[in-house]
């Protein structure tokens, strides 16, 4: 009785071990289930690129400081125009102290001319002067069309018509007294009128 009592016990004991290996299963798949999925650690590791591309768009949105369609009011001459253009729009930011030019542009029989020193104001008059970058010729059937322009984009693409093919009694012509390397370096390059007014405007 003693020895199937012990044997029966033994057997009851050996019976309710395997009872355990559920148990240990559930733990491992509650384990598996509540660990992070490598997916989403991925995603969260990429997330700061995301956040250097938001800050790098209003850095390249403040380069870009002409609007070409702010409207032009009326002007009744040429020279007028001009100097509109240079002190009165967003083309003005783009002059620096140490940038110099001098030009003289004959228009409607008159010839003007616009300079700047290095480091000085703008000044305008009406005669020649000495060492001029560039001489300009503008038809008056030329002139009366850039004075009706109402934008920007509209006189450039008027004065760069006429400067690549020019009509009878409607042409620009340009005659360059300085290589473009050195008007670049004057300045030139940087301001949108300037850049226009000696014909590199695309």
């Amino acid at each position: 009785m003693v020895i199937r009592r012990l044997f029966g016990r033994k057997k009851k004991e050996e019976e309710a071990e395997p009872e355990a290996e559920p148990a240990e299963e559930s733990v491992v798949d509650e384990a598996a289930e509540s660990a992070p999925e490598p997916e989403t650690t991925a995603a969260t590791e990429e997330a700061p690129s995301e956040e250097e591309v938001t800050e790098e768009g209003p850095a390249e949105a403040e380069a870009v400081a002409v609007r070409q369609d702010d409207t032009i009011p009326y002007h009744d001459s040429l020279p007028r125009r001009l100097r509109y253009l240079l002190e009165e729009t967003s083309i003005a930011s783009t002059i620096e102290g140490p940038d110099e030019f001098s030009f003289e542009i004959m228009a409607m029989g008159e010839r003007v001319w616009i300079k700047k020193a290095a480091n000085g104001p703008i000044e305008y008059g009406t005669g020649a002067i000495p060492d001029e970058d560039v001489f300009i010729r503008v038809s008056n059937d030329v002139v009366r069309e850039l004075l009706d322009a109402p934008n920007f984009e509209e006189f450039s693409r008027i004065y760069m018509h006429y400067y690549r093919n020019s009509e009878p009694g409607k042409y620009v012509k340009i005659e360059l007294r300085k290589s473009i390397t050195d008007l670049n370096r004057r300045g030139y390059a940087r301001n949108p009128l300037l850049k226009l007014l000696v014909g590199a405007a695309r």
